[in-house]
């Protein structure tokens, strides 16, 4: 029932959008030009007509009504080709905050949050250069934000989002700058509690939405 279902849908899709895909052997490179637009398709019709560019081959079956369209299944054991669309893939990364105010009186390092996104694949890594040397593996996952408690005055760490494992196609780069300052070694009043969404990442003891500049 579902596979007469997914024909019919198929059927109707490939009638509203142009010359009939599933006589592919009439129609040829015409009627797939028809397609590129679409996410998913059958075809109707002999090996020589593949998914187009941009498109993947999912199965190739033996189809009653590609057989009922005057498309045998032999001598090949199939006479149709599912060809889908995979989702583009998108990455986005950011840091918050961007330019860490480290106060030198009272320590050396300072902290940002690191927060990642990926789709259209399983998982991204972020890679850190500091100062534009090598790089090294800072995460790996699809969607969560890790701290880096490291970050130290006067340098530029760059955290690179990577497609999948492969170390390869550069998604997004989110750079932060570490700004060491004099603030004195005097304890400062306490900041916060703040509410949710908003922290003490500037140093100066007010609560700021994150994701904004410090001053």
């Amino acid at each position: 029932m579902n596979r007469i279902l997914s024909l019919m849908i198929a059927t109707l899709a490939l009638a509203c959008s142009g010359p009939d895909m599933q006589d592919a052997g009439e129609a040829g490179s015409e009627s797939l030009a028809t397609q590129e637009n679409a996410a998913s398709y059958f075809l109707c019709g002999a090996p020589m007509f593949t998914c187009p560019s941009g498109y993947t081959m999912l199965n190739q079956t033996c189809s009653p009504y590609c057989t009922s369209m005057g498309h045998p299944c032999t001598p090949w054991g199939y006479n149709e080709t599912h060809c889908y669309r995979p989702d583009p893939i998108v990455g986005t990364i950011s840091a918050t905050p961007t330019n860490v105010r480290i106060n030198l009186d009272v320590t050396q390092t300072g902290t940002t949050n690191i927060c990642f996104d990926v789709s259209g694949i399983t998982e991204g890594e972020v890679w850190l250069s500091v100062n534009n040397q090598s790089e090294v593996l800072f995460a790996r996952g699809d969607n969560f934000c890790q701290a880096a408690p490291w970050i130290t005055a006067g340098n530029t760490f760059a955290f690179k989002l990577y497609s999948g494992r492969a170390h390869t196609t550069l998604l997004a780069t989110a750079t932060v700058t570490g700004e060491g300052y004099r603030g004195g070694t005097n304890p400062p009043p306490q900041c916060g509690p703040c509410q949710s969404g908003f922290s003490c990442f500037c140093g100066d003891r007010v609560c700021r939405r994150e994701g904004t500049l410090c001053p």
